[in-house]
């Protein structure tokens, strides 16, 4: 075993104190604990829940220090994570990351400290998924932390573990602290064991420890979902970390087939996620159950809201904007106890931290959420996140002590003009080189060609001029341009509004989870690996006290869901200024308004996309991690747009989407004002294998904004769909032809008379 205090102990004790683990791991393992009917999942009560959330901050302080991000630089570069299993130098992580024997890298430590690596042997076959790597230039006096391996043979379906690695989507570049996760064992079998704490790309090699702090497994590969997880587990450490720190790893295949079981399961069964074990955490979340409105456009649940004053309710400024027009709130009357739907007015807008807040007459802050949390928060603070209806809806801890996602690092949440340009000398200024559709610059009619001499009076003469307008402004901002066109100087006025789908380039990840469409840019937050819906959230958010600690703003990756801590929204009601008309015009900003590329082609993208209905959800399956909609198991879910039509005419849609073939053929329709025209879902080779099918053709024969809806018009087998985008071409308007009209016999003869006539 190792141990973090135990400096002394050298590589070749490692080979020798396992070798005799090898033989018993290969004859003697038997990846079935005896007591396998015991049910894991019991009534836990606020000192059960105390006591796991005490052991697993000190586990993390305590491997978090030994938890490395592994870099592999070059062509086939790469991040990772990995840990130190002896101060010698050994460091563990997954097969698949090193690659192969011999690969030379870095490896940064939480303190900073950095250290060139060379990989020793590495194994990613079958069920095994395992590296090791070599520290080159420690020196002697170098204090490394490690951490201890747990015995063989310890794991057990429901045992709590906790998760350490540096997931790409909440890990800056710039910081070098792990971000932990926690979670249950839901499966031991071969080398294999399943867990329900989310992984994300850039956890490949991180650490699995159980609540002492020891490693019972290392991070392999992402599930479909976000709970299902496979790592190496013990065992299969114990049994191949000899061979792998000698690179002779002889012949495997007889070897692997020994440690080969089967993890693989849908069910939430005896996970964090088991409603039965979320249903004993609704005492400390009922209490907030007054507090929490429905934000509804018809039947169309937009999103929820927060109660924080008389009259008063704060919700995700983004996901109200785009159904604001006609919004309503569903609430239980603090005087009735009935269920009563109010308008929900905007009054103000806080851009940093996506918040709306609105007026909803008759609502009333409820003593629960008068209690804030005073205790400081840290890795590994346990957290439950309330429903619509004042339940648990999940629970989850504190990734880092402190984490902030910055503007500078949140491009694609920001706002947007949406031209590409180059430096022109005469006039001064930027060329516009290119218009992105449904973007502020087509909506206020920038051309390519013009040139952009001044914004709001300040001279743009390269890049970091324009950069540095933009990044001090927020959605819903105006800004008075000054260009050149063709020599004619032109005033325009520009509303900066979000960024369109065409042009995102998405979160990093492996993740079907859904993923808010505004989830970076707001300062300090507090990230947590609880699992909920995307438009699930401006709810708040309790400690194992039932005391408010923050407000959920939106779903950033499979790993975490972001939480304002709530001392920054008392912050910002004490700024906002109540103005109707100013939350009015800026939630139209939060609106992409879809019009027509130079082309006349008009692209519906998935991020531009409205959802109708509860179930269907936005993923991250398309090209270049690009958004997608699945889970679209309910006929009455929909996808809805707001389109711009410049002039009437007849356009040819295809839709890119992805099916498999036992799920093909739901039948489907695209309406456009009052016309439709429908078609079938197509097959392709998996849900993640997308293809262009043509729909049909379509007339649009009004002018201004219309509504496009793709809606099933059955219930599918499965799910109706993963679906990409749709693209709307316009077809050539037919020749008017030409009729000369019908004469009468009179009418002829009195032309041939005349001819006749002439001389």
């Amino acid at each position: 075993m190792f141990h973090a205090s135990d400096r002394t102990r050298s590589s070749g004790l490692l080979r020798r104190s396992l070798g005799v683990a090898l033989l018993i791991g290969m004859v003697g393992w038997n990846p079935v604990h005896a007591d396998r009917n015991s049910d894991p999942i019991r009534s836990v009560d606020e000192t059960d829940l105390a006591a796991i959330e005490d052991r697993a901050i000190q586990a993390i302080n305590d491997a978090a220090a030994a938890t490395v991000l592994v870099t592999f630089r070059g062509r086939a570069g790469s991040s990772a994570s990995g840990v130190i299993i002896d101060p010698s130098g050994l460091v563990l992580t997954a097969g698949h990351v090193g690659d192969q024997p011999g690969r030379r890298g870095v490896i940064t430590l939480p303190d900073g400290r950095e250290f060139r690596v060379r990989t020793l042997g590495q194994i990613f076959e079958g069920d095994v998924d395992l590296g090791l790597i070599q520290i080159l230039n420690l020196d002697e006096e170098e204090d490394l932390p490690a951490v201890e391996l747990a015995p063989e043979d310890d794991l057990q379906d429901g045992d709590w573990v906790l998760t350490l690695g540096y997931a790409a989507a909440i890990s800056e570049a710039r910081r070098a602290d792990p971000a932990a996760r926690i979670g249950r064992i839901v499966a031991v079998d071969g080398g294999e064991i399943a867990v329900d704490s989310p992984f994300d790309a850039g956890d490949s090699g991180g650490p699995i420890i159980d609540l002492d702090g020891r490693l019972v497994g290392i991070v392999s590969r992402c599930g479909h979902e976000s709970w299902q997880n496979i790592g190496t587990g013990i065992d299969a450490i114990h049994a191949f970390l000899p061979r792998l720190e000698s690179e002779d790893l002889g012949d495997l295949d007889q070897d692997l087939e020994d440690w080969n079981g089967n993890t693989g399961r849908r069910s939430t069964r005896d996970t964090k996620r088991d409603p039965r074990f979320l249903a004993t955490l609704d005492p400390l979340t009922s209490p907030t159950r007054e507090g929490i409105v429905e934000l509804r456009n018809e039947d169309r649940l937009v999103t929820l809201g927060t109660v924080v004053g008389e009259d008063r309710v704060i919700a995700k400024a983004s996901l109200f904007a785009r159904q604001s027009r006609n919004a309503m709130a569903v609430f239980a009357s603090p005087t009735t106890g009935r269920t009563v739907a109010e308008t929900a007015t905007p009054l103000a807008i806080d851009a940093e931290l996506d918040l709306v807040l609105l007026e909803v007459p008759g609502v009333a802050m409820p003593d629960s959420l008068k209690k804030l949390r005073v205790d400081p928060i840290e890795s590994g603070t346990l957290l439950v996140v309330t429903d619509d209806d004042g339940d648990a809806a999940a629970f989850g801890i504190v990734a880092r002590d402190e984490d902030s996602l910055a503007n500078e690092n949140a491009i694609e949440d920001r706002p947007f003009i949406g031209i590409a340009y180059e430096t022109s000398r005469r006039p001064a200024g930027l060329r516009i080189t290119q218009v992105v559709p449904s973007s502020s610059a087509a909506r206020s009619g920038l051309a390519v060609d013009d040139v952009l001499l001044t914004v709001d009076g300040r001279e743009m003469r390269d890049r970091r001029g324009l950069s540095a307008e933009i990044g001090r402004a927020a959605i819903g901002d105006r800004r008075t341009l000054v260009l050149d066109r063709d020599g004619a100087v032109l005033d325009v006025e520009l509303e900066l509004g979000i960024r369109p789908g065409g042009s995102t380039r998405g979160l990093p990840g492996n993740t079907s989870t859904g993923v808010s469409r505004l989830s970076g840019g707001f300062g300090d937050v507090i990230l947590v690996d609880a699992d909920v819906p995307a438009h699930a959230i401006g709810v708040p958010v309790v400690d194992l006290k039932g005391d408010l600690v923050g407000w959920t703003v939106a779903r950033r990756s499979r790993t975490s869901l972001v939480v304002i801590p709530w001392e920054r929204i008392l912050d910002s009601l004490d700024r906002l200024e109540p103005n109707e008309e100013d939350a009015s015009r800026r939630l139209c900003a939060y609106r992409v308004l879809v019009t027509e590329g130079r082309d006349g082609s008009i692209e519906l993208e998935s991020d531009d996309a409205f959802p109708i209905g509860d179930e269907i959800r936005r993923e991250k399956l398309g090209a270049n991690g690009g958004t997608t909609w699945g889970f679209w198991t309910d006929a009455d879910d929909a996808l809805e747009w707001t389109i711009r039509i410049d002039r009437p005419g007849r356009f040819k849609a295809t839709i890119e989407q992805a099916c498999p073939r036992r799920d093909a053929g739901t039948p489907i329709r695209l309406t456009i004002g009052d016309h439709d025209v429908d078609g079938r879902v197509e097959s392709t080779d998996g849900w993640s294998d997308f293809g262009d099918f043509p729909l049909g053709e379509i007339e649009i024969d009004q002018i201004g904004e219309v509504t496009a809806v793709l809606r099933p018009l059955a219930s599918p087998r499965n799910a109706v769909m993963n679906f990409a985008r749709l693209r709307l071409d316009r077809l050539p308007e037919a020749p008017t032809l030409r009729m000369t009209p019908l004469r009468t016999r009179d009418e002829v003869e009195s032309d041939e008379d005349s001819d006749r006539d002439r001389p």
